[in-house]
């Protein structure tokens, strides 16, 4: 898919996928090999959104990051 004026819904789609998949498979991995706890450390600090009914926070590392990019890419490719 190209970037157009419809596509941006399925964009972010495959971005929040692609992280969300990133950082459960990153999770996986460092049950399975304990070394490599780097993978799931924290980049930032938890991002917070409140907004009085419900609220969430997002924390990046690296896994994270690398299924965005892998979601990025099967955009690209879809």
């Amino acid at each position: 898919m190209t970037f157009a004026k419809g596509n941006l819904g399925f964009f972010l789609a495959f971005l929040l996928i692609g992280g969300v998949l990133g950082s459960a498979l990153g999770t996986l991995v460092v049950r399975l090999v304990p070394a490599l706890q780097v993978i799931n450390t924290g980049l930032t600090g938890p991002i917070s959104l409140n907004l009085e009914i419900i609220s969430f926070g997002v924390r990046l590392n690296l896994s994270a990051i690398a299924g965005m990019i892998v979601g990025v890419l099967i955009f690209r490719k879809v």
